[in-house]
């Protein structure tokens, strides 16, 4: 069914609001002058939007918003929409609804003809592709690395084979074992950009290929706290038939030596044989 909105500048009754990755001051005045006309207000956390607030000088209650309660608060949004109250969703960094809450209430916005609207701005994809220095003319978001070992597996298999710069998000507690999986996943050459801390004081980007940055890392020479953006330089070798996949590994290691096998593989598809045994071996 076709869907048309068509957006006047008078204020929309579902607001999506971007708010800075860091710098308080990256807050547009879009943004300030949604938020001080809102009846309702929504967030991820609350705690953190209320540093926002205080530093905008707008005094308005700040409701959750979150993956927990999704369901149940989307159906009162809705009916607050439907009653035709201007709500915004804000988020806690960034743009709403990227590894936020919002897309599904997006999607109930269109099935039932809600008008909605996003307030643009920050946006730590967009400002980690740039700060990167990697090639921005074609890219891929990730999201965050999956925590099942069988989807971590299928993930860094995408990723070894992506040939447009990767973006992925991840926490500074499981920072180690992502690096250690693009150290062991990714061919030796490929570039990686750690942006942490951007806009902030202590901004940082470290470049350099993955099995060196993760040397680095462990001989503790990079500290890895706050928020972390990845960016993956797409692969540039040529990807042949048959994919070294997790079912392809396991039909092959039944029947002969991963040694053997790496040596059949790489005759086949013309990959470095070291490389193929690295991924036969990897638990």
């Amino acid at each position: 069914m076709l869907s048309l909105f068509s957006y006047s500048h008078v204020l929309k009754m579902l607001n999506f609001v971007s708010t800075p990755i860091g710098n308080l001051n990256d807050i547009s005045l879009r943004a300030i002058d949604v938020i001080k006309s809102s009846d309702y207000l929504y967030a991820e956390d609350t705690r953190n939007v209320k540093k926002l607030l205080d530093f905008i000088n707008v005094k308005i209650s700040c409701k959750s918003f979150h993956e927990h309660n999704e369901q149940k608060v989307m159906l009162n949004i809705l009916k607050q929409a439907k009653n035709s109250k201007v709500i915004s969703i804000v988020s806690d960094a960034g743009t709403p609804s990227i590894s936020d809450p919002g897309y599904k209430l997006i999607t109930k916005c269109i099935e039932e003809n809600i008008k909605y609207t996003l307030i643009p701005g920050p946006s730590s994809v967009i400002s980690a592709m740039v700060m990167s220095g990697l090639p921005s003319n074609r890219f891929a978001f990730y999201g965050f690395v999956p925590r099942k070992i069988q989807d971590k597996k299928k993930f860094f298999e995408d990723l070894d084979e992506e040939t447009k710069t990767s973006i992925i998000f991840e926490s500074s507690n499981r920072i180690y074992d992502t690096l250690k999986n693009l150290a062991d996943y990714l061919n030796s050459d490929r570039k990686v950009s750690i942006c942490k801390e951007m806009t902030k004081i202590h901004e940082n980007v470290i470049r350099g290929k993955a099995s060196e940055i993760f040397k680095f890392v462990e001989e503790n020479q990079i500290n890895l706290k706050g928020e972390i953006v990845i960016v993956i330089e797409g692969t540039s070798k040529k990807i042949t038939a048959p994919k070294i996949n997790s079912k392809i590994k396991k039909e092959f290691l039944t029947k002969l030596s991963a040694s053997e096998s790496a040596k059949l593989i790489s005759a086949v598809t013309g990959e470095n044989k070291r490389d193929v045994y690295k991924k036969l071996i990897q638990t």
